[in-house]
């Protein structure tokens, strides 16, 4: 399972229900006025923020949500019904920041089925039963309802990335993704065909879902913000596994791009644990014998663990599925 488009980062407009209005009148017997039996009005319908372990990124949140208005008071001291509520389902990960009372509040949403009101709807008004005294049988005194609360809220959204691919462009990360989720993210020959990160869900383990991140190639200075690769490097920096995708010509062609991922990755606060790091040396059918023998024995005097990869050869491919299923103990 594939997602496109992620969205990280978004404002929201957020408007709770207004409380009905409370409700004026007067039984009537043989065409007499009798008592008050004005009902109070309903309360405003809340927003509500909900986190979903089936979702995984902003990208179907909307701009502006508003829950429903309570109902105005009725006769025979019947309250209108409550406003319903406007509820909003939100990934793990998701953070939200908004003013109140003039403080910055700050909610975190960290795990699955968190439910917080966030804004409440306001208060049902008192129709004129609720006045009612004894000295005053006659009484029109009644209240609106409160309005609801109107504010701004900012969703920042951490993703916890089980696996992270990052790699120049061109190098056949979208293609592996593809492939490790049995989707098809857009691919084309020219830098930068992902320009946000592709999410998508491992397809060899259906026990729990694993989260793999397509990330926008990485180029030199990518961390000076050059390029669009580091500017969602934040949500691999607790990664489980990093597959670091090499394509090369060279043997010196190949250290240059391990030097620099290893660098702008460091430089943007993400260390490689070379337990937790398999360089794939991608679009492997186009390099020689000789070539392959020397990079390979560079990674083994270093204790890289690695593997080449061509979707062209499925031998490889179950070969990078082997070591993925062996990290993560799948049989």
């Amino acid at each position: 399972m594939l997602f496109n488009n992620l969205i990280d980062n978004i404002n929201v407009i957020c408007i709770s229900g207004n409380g009905g209005n409370g409700k004026v009148h007067f039984t009537y017997k043989n065409k007499k006025i009798g008592k008050p039996d004005g009902g109070n009005g309903g309360n405003g319908g809340n927003i509500i923020f909900i986190s979903d372990k089936n979702i995984f990124t902003l990208f179907n949140i909307k701009k502006i949500y508003k829950a429903y208005n309570g109902e105005n008071g009725k006769n025979n001291c019947k309250t209108g019904k409550n406003g319903k509520n406007c509820i909003i389902k939100i990934p793990i990960g998701t953070k939200l920041i908004y003013i109140d009372k003039n403080k910055i509040k700050k909610i975190n949403f960290n795990k699955n089925n968190i439910r917080k009101i966030i804004l409440l709807g306001g208060n049902g008004g008192k129709g004129n039963y609720f006045y009612k005294k004894s000295n005053d049988q006659k009484t029109k005194k009644y209240t609106n309802g409160k309005k609801g609360i109107n504010k701004n809220i900012k969703l920042i959204l951490n993703i916890k990335v089980d696996i992270g691919i990052v790699g120049f462009p061109n190098t056949g990360k979208s293609t592996i993704l593809s492939l490790l989720t049995n989707n098809k993210p857009n691919i084309d020959n020219y830098n930068f065909t992902t320009i946000t990160p592709n999410l998508g869900i491992y397809n060899n383990y259906k026990k729990y879902n694993i989260i793999i991140m397509d990330l926008p190639a990485i180029i030199e200075k990518s961390y000076k913000g050059k390029g669009i690769g580091n500017k969602y490097l934040r949500h691999i920096k607790n990664y489980k596994l990093l597959l670091l995708v090499i394509n090369y010509i060279s043997i010196k062609d190949f250290i240059y791009q391990l030097i620099t991922l290893k660098k702008e990755l460091y430089k943007s606060n993400v260390k490689i644990n070379k337990k937790k790091t398999i360089i794939i040396l991608s679009k492997s059918d186009k390099l020689n014998k000789k070539l392959i023998n020397i990079v390979s024995n560079f990674l083994k005097k270093n204790k890289y663990y690695y593997c080449f990869f061509s979707k062209k050869k499925k031998k490889l491919y179950l070969n990078l599925i082997k070591k993925i299923n062996y990290f993560f103990k799948f049989k």
